[in-house]
């Protein structure tokens, strides 16, 4: 998972009692807000995370004892980290041109995603020079690009040998700089929302992806183009009453949203 805006995302969770695939995600977000927003320590900060726990994480229950250890590490660490509120990240016309230019689905994906990755990093911290810190099934993974072990390092390999990336001279560090990074190009994207990596790409070529009108996030659109909600978002709400319009006077009322009496 990854957040740009750190305080919009706590504050998202605190109202709608959210929680992630990962709980260790949304503490570390949640403990970082505490303290830089609101000035808390350790034990306050340790005290409202396993709050949030018991109320929003059904597991939490079967092991208490070992979540107690987890979150004060976590509470711990909260000054450690800034608390991140970054708006989006800023893709340029050359570097897409050198993407395209790869005339390769996949490789294009790939390139696109590590690019995205390297460019926030570089706003983290501004010393990164192009670095992407993940490892190449966590990568894959944001690309959604599905390969075995082997498979992904060839296809980073192949991004290697055209110039798009350069390797670590340490032989135990696996990192990989993006190259290409051409910051003095004019603006042609601007990824504010890293949830669908390859999505994002796919609809800069055209293909038919529309973004949530609920959540935001991008998701696949239907052929007659009345999709509006993800999957997720999806959901069935009855109405118990509804409004028309008399034919003769032209006054709206309510009705039983059942009714098909027209009178």
């Amino acid at each position: 998972m990854i957040i740009l805006n750190e305080k919009e995302y706590a504050e998202n969770c605190l109202r709608n009692g959210l929680m992630d695939s990962k709980p260790f995600n949304t503490l570390s977000i949640l403990a970082k807000y505490y303290y830089h927003c609101f000035g808390y320590r350790k034990k306050k900060i340790t005290s409202l995370l396993l709050d949030y726990l018991s109320k929003y994480y059904p597991r939490y229950e079967l092991n208490e004892l070992s979540w107690q250890t987890s979150v004060e590490k976590i509470a711990s660490n909260a000054g450690s980290f800034k608390l991140f509120e970054i708006s989006g990240v800023k893709i340029t016309k050359s570097e897409m041109e050198t993407i395209i230019e790869l005339k390769n689905k996949v490789l294009e994906r790939l390139a696109f995603t590590m690019l995205c990755l390297a460019k926030l990093n570089n706003i983290k911290n501004p010393r990164n020079n192009g670095w992407v810190n993940a490892d190449s099934k966590e990568i894959f993974n944001y690309a959604r690009i599905s390969c075995k072990a082997n498979e992904r390092e060839i296809k980073i390999g192949q991004l290697w040998k055209k110039g798009l990336l350069e390797f670590s001279k340490r032989n135990d560090n696996l990192n990989c700089r993006v190259t290409f990074i051409n910051d003095d190009s004019e603006e042609e994207l601007f990824i504010s929302d890293f949830r669908e990596l390859r999505y994002e790409y796919r609809l800069y070529k055209g293909e038919n992806f529309i973004r949530c009108a609920d959540c935001g996030i991008l998701t696949r659109g239907n052929k007659t183009g009345t999709k509006k909600y993800c999957k997720n978002c999806t959901t069935y709400m009855p109405q118990d009453s509804k409004t028309i319009v008399c034919v003769d006077c032209g006054k709206e009322f309510e009705v039983d949203s059942l009714s098909r009496r027209i009178r």
